[in-house]
């Protein structure tokens, strides 16, 4: 029986580490910094990404998981993932041509990856559920999500959600002015002079064609 409340596994991407979903935080970050100071070496300066399962960290404590990584490894974190995150309620969307109300209760059922650093020109993130990335996305970089997209910055590079057929996917950003935005099978460019959008938007499919709203976001509890 694992005495540990994480574990270590290789892929090709680099390494996961899992925590035990009825571990406490405390017990975790300290198995973990235990864990790293035994195996550290082995995995060198590879990418690192945190799966956290089904239970949500507040920022202090994505920040605390950073720090055990960084202070006994050299691995790279590149994002924790859940299966509980919740994202911000858009309290009401102005609809280009007309006017309505639409509400987000929450990610939908599935795995979520959060990305902690900005996507440049050549990087690429494919994932089967939701992805949330915390910093721009430039031109050139690409993420493809089975579930919905979060950009907590610039969309500038290639969108693709619902990416298993799902057209009830969407796309938030705080500045929506992607290369190209794709839901499900809808294809959507944006025009050659538009101007960046000074609100966040959110994108989603309508009448067989890619709707873009302006929302104001109001952080959850």
């Amino acid at each position: 029986m694992n005495k540990y409340s994480v574990e270590f596994k290789g892929t090709k991407d680099g390494v996961t580490i899992y925590c035990l979903e009825s571990a406490g935080f405390d017990e975790i970050l300290s198995d973990l910094t235990e864990r790293l100071k035994q195996r550290a070496a082995f995995f060198a300066e590879a990418e690192v990404r945190v799966d956290i399962g089904n239970r949500i960290l507040t920022e202090h404590e994505k920040e605390q998981l950073a720090q055990v990584i960084a202070e006994n490894s050299k691995l790279q974190l590149t994002g924790i993932q859940t299966t509980a995150q919740r994202p911000p309620t858009v309290s009401s969307a102005k609809r280009r041509g007309e006017t309505e109300d639409i509400k987000m209760e929450g990610f939908k059922e599935g795995r979520s990856l959060v990305i902690k650093r900005t996507l440049r020109s050549g990087q690429g993130v494919h994932f089967p559920g939701n992805v949330t990335v915390l910093g721009d996305v430039n031109p050139g970089a690409e993420i493809v999500a089975e579930g919905d997209i979060y950009v907590f910055g610039t969309l500038r590079g290639i969108a693709h959600a619902g990416a298993g057929g799902d057209r009830s996917a969407s796309v938030v950003a705080l500045r929506l002015a992607p290369t190209q935005l794709r839901i499900a099978d809808i294809i959507s460019r944006a025009p050659d002079d538009s101007a960046l959008p000074d609100q966040p938007e959110y994108a989603y499919i309508s009448d067989n064609r890619i709707m873009i709203a302006a929302i104001s976001i109001k952080l959850g509890s």
